[in-house]
């Protein structure tokens, strides 16, 4: 029988599931972290979590793979039983269950087999959504900005395309009690109720962190002007959903005409270890193109830095609206077009480059806390 107060993060929002689950732990829950097979290793920020291992498909080892595949299948129905809150993120067909295939086969496009258990034993089915194409169809996203955000995007049409994502939304509502969205814009698709999800420990996440040797760049009088991402499905077929061409282009720009600047440029870096890179970066570009800032904007604030971003006018007041407490953004705006000209003002304005970095952590302190946060999510939770 699960405890009331028992909850599991189901895939891993980043660093956000694990902070969340070591505070509500603190805060008297029974909270854990499941990490699929499939989830990818470098941006696994916590090793202490419940998983299971990859089912690997070897010529003359079909039995063994498919007696991992069914213990991974049945373990992860047994875990939907043992906690009250399920926190998903970035979809609830975690594991493409066979039987779900099955079923959605036979019957409807919107039935799980593995969500029909958790609802029989009464779960709370709660949904943290990863990206736009977890929030909205590709012809609605597709208008933004003339299209230019799905022109720049690595995802190929078999992945978003809107006849699977329909099917996934119309699944997600049939067993979603809560649908958490980002605070800067509305889904057509799912009744989201936007809370302050993204949280981090502000005892981690802190300016003069201590930065382990093996993690510390070579000393340098330059600013260092930091961008970074994960490559996969961030560029592909020479599309860059963060404008890193141009970041690029306009640092280079900067240093040939004698400033003292240096482009320092990370991929692939595993997530637990990137804020010792970041504490080290003068500025900060999170993304030119999207429109909003992401898990780099959230770290870099926390850590006391000046960071730059796109942020659309629309999701911008819509953030106003929806927290009313807040009347401005420490956010440093840039486009792809005038990227050159706000970086270069932040290199040579160290008043305004500093202002900037602390208007950052105060930010983070007001609406990235954790402890804050929790207790707000807490408070919904038990009401759902």
């Amino acid at each position: 029988m699960a405890r009331t107060k028992s909850i599991l993060f189901v895939s891993p929002a980043y660093h956000y599931s694990f902070t969340l689950r070591d505070q509500f732990r603190k805060m008297g829950w029974r909270a854990d972290v499941y990490v699929p097979p499939w989830y990818p290793e470098k941006l696994r920020y916590d090793k202490n979590a419940i998983g299971t291992h990859r089912a690997k498909l070897h010529k003359n080892h079909f039995v063994s793979y498919l007696q991992q595949s069914f213990y991974n299948h049945f373990f992860f129905l047994y875990l939907l039983t043992q906690y009250r809150y399920l926190v998903f993120y970035g979809g609830m067909d975690v594991l493409n269950l066979i039987e779900d295939r099955i079923f959605q086969r036979l019957f409807r496009a919107d039935i799980s087999l593995s969500l029909e258990v958790a609802k029989i034993f009464q779960k709370k089915i709660i949904y943290f959504p990863s990206g736009c194409l977890d929030r909205e169809t590709r012809a609605t996203f597709s208008q933004l900005d003339g299209g230019n955000v799905c022109k720049n995007c690595g995802w190929n049409d078999e992945i978003c395309n809107d006849e699977r994502l329909k099917r996934r939304f119309a699944l997600h509502r049939r067993y979603g009690d809560l649908f958490i969205g980002g605070g800067n814009f509305d889904s057509t698709q799912l009744p989201e109720t936007h809370l302050k999800f993204m949280s981090v420990d502000l005892n981690v996440f802190k300016p003069g962190i201590n930065i382990p040797h093996q993690f510390r760049l070579p000393r340098t009088r330059n600013l260092r002007i930091m961008h970074s991402f994960f490559d996969k499905n961030r560029t592909k077929n020479s599309k860059n959903i963060k404008g890193s061409s141009y970041v690029l282009e306009a640092s280079s720009r900067l240093k040939q005409e004698g400033l003292p600047v240096e482009y320092v440029y990370f991929s692939d870096i595993p997530l637990r270890h990137m804020r010792y890179y970041q504490v080290q970066a003068d500025i900060v570009v999170d993304q030119l193109i999207y429109g909003w800032w992401g898990s780099t904007g959230v770290e870099s604030m926390a850590l006391g830095k000046p960071v730059v971003c796109y942020l659309r006018k629309e999701w911008k007041d819509f953030f106003y609206e929806t927290f009313p407490e807040y009347d401005s953004l420490p956010i440093v705006e840039a486009t792809c077009e005038n990227i050159y000209e706000v970086l270069k003002e932040l290199v040579v304005n160290k008043e305004f480059r500093e202002a900037k970095g602390k208007e950052s952590r105060v930010f983070a302190e007001r609406h990235f806390d954790v402890v804050k946060n929790a207790a707000e999510l807490e408070k919904v939770f038990l009401n759902l």
